[in-house]
């Protein structure tokens, strides 16, 4: 078996690694750079078959989630070339693909599903359920020739499912030839470039950003950060609000089809939706009704907002503040930016909106990805042979945290 990682080993995000054994091939996830521009067109990385279909050794793809930056060029794969994810995270992105570009539907040949091998070919795939800020996400362990790689995707071990991090280093796959593990918040002497958090400590801020603020309390993250979803949820409720969902929101927080994951309904009396203009036009001009229909006895209207503002979180996004002006419900509000910093630098729209009506802004976040210290949790379990840095900035901090370590470059074949 021998591997040739085509992107990611001097970058964050992009993934995209291809493993060959006895002839075939197999390449784990398509994705795009983070730092191509929207909209620009990026070729797929040079692996034979991918874009035309037409390379028999090419037995299938596998995406370990549903970020762009593992999946996003996988729109630009040839049709009869075998994908394979997680059942949830292709229904999050078929139904996103309704309201943003974040979204697809990628026609899967099959699924992934937590610890239950398959085959591919030479392959035997095993999926690990990882925590992770992405919903369904999978570590992925590839078995051929007598050798084993493990290969990570994106994890942590602080989210709301620190449980699976937990769970895998108590009991790991055995006799790793080859581990390639992401090192997103690593710096280049091996500590960490952020300061240590979780979903725990965000909700606190939350419970009280919330309970501090006299009026409405708008909320930035990501609709598919399905545990921030419920990390902000549990805080609306212990500060005494409502929380109110966008439609695209609740639309991914039922496509999850998990039963403790909060959506409009009957069980959730605290959940509410508001539709803004844009999607409310999106549903009428696809003439796709029953996207509105199903959330109707939990629906806010812009009086509702004006009247109760000072009742409840709301999901907020800059195309949505024409939405809030207009209904007149933004007196004693505050903004709490529940992601990345550094993806506020480039939200203008969101910063002349705070301009204009002076709105306070906190930060409340914690990352997606794992710190130092569970990289090396993650290492001391596996005890692996050799250690591969990818999705980093900083591979040679690896050499700082954990051993054995050695570094490729793109586009570079070496052998497990």
């Amino acid at each position: 078996m021998k591997i040739c990682i085509h992107r990611g080993t001097r970058e964050i995000g992009g993934n995209c690694v291809e493993v060959e054994a006895q002839g075939a091939r197999i390449v784990l996830d398509v994705g795009r750079p983070l730092d191509a521009v929207l909209d620009e067109e990026v070729p797929l990385p040079p692996v034979a078959g991918l874009s035309a279909g037409d390379d028999r050794s090419l037995a299938g793809v596998i995406i370990s989630h549903s970020h762009q930056d593992h999946w996003g060029l996988a729109r630009q794969i040839a049709p009869d070339v075998p994908l394979f994810m997680g059942a949830a995270a292709h229904r999050i992105l078929q139904e996103a693909a309704f309201f943003s570009p974040a979204g697809a539907d990628l026609h899967p040949a099959g699924f992934l599903n937590d610890r239950q091998p398959f085959q591919l070919g030479p392959f035997r795939i095993t999926p690990y359920l990882v925590d992770h800020s992405a919903f369904d996400a999978y570590a992925l362990l590839v078995e051929a020739d007598g050798r084993r790689l493990f290969y990570t995707g994106d994890y942590r071990g602080h989210g709301r499912k620190s449980a699976l991090f937990e769970r895998f280093v108590r009991n790991p796959p055995q006799a790793i030839d080859v581990l390639l593990t992401e090192g997103t918040l690593l710096a280049a002497r091996g500590q960490a470039t952020r300061t240590p958090s979780d979903e725990r400590s965000v909700e606190q801020t939350c419970v009280r950003l919330f309970k501090a603020t006299p009026g409405m309390a708008l909320v930035v993250y990501s609709a598919q950060n399905i545990d921030r979803l419920v990390t902000l949820y549990r805080a609306a409720l212990q500060a005494d609000r409502d929380f109110v969902m966008d439609l695209y929101t609740a639309t991914l927080a039922r496509a999850t089809r998990q039963s403790a994951i909060p959506r409009p309904g009957p069980k959730w009396p605290r959940v509410k939706v508001f539709v803004p203009h844009r999607q409310r036009v999106a549903v009428k001009n696809a003439a796709e009704f029953e996207r509105v229909q199903w959330v109707r006895q939990s629906r806010l209207y812009p009086e509702d907002l004006a009247q109760q503002k000072e009742r409840l979180v709301m999901t907020f996004r800059s195309s949505m503040a024409r939405d809030l002006e207009a209904a007149g419900c933004l007196a004693g509000a505050a903004i709490v930016w529940s992601l990345w910093p550094g993806y506020l630098q480039t939200d203008q729209r969101l910063q002349a909106f705070q301009a204009r009506h002076a709105l306070p802004l906190v930060h409340a976040h914690c990352s997606g990805h794992a710190y130092p210290l569970d990289i090396q949790r993650l290492v001391q379990a596996l005890q692996p042979k050799r250690i591969v840095p990818m999705h980093t900035a900083a591979p040679a901090g690896f050499r700082k945290l954990v051993a054995p370590v050695e570094l490729h470059n793109d586009g570079q074949w070496w052998p497990v």
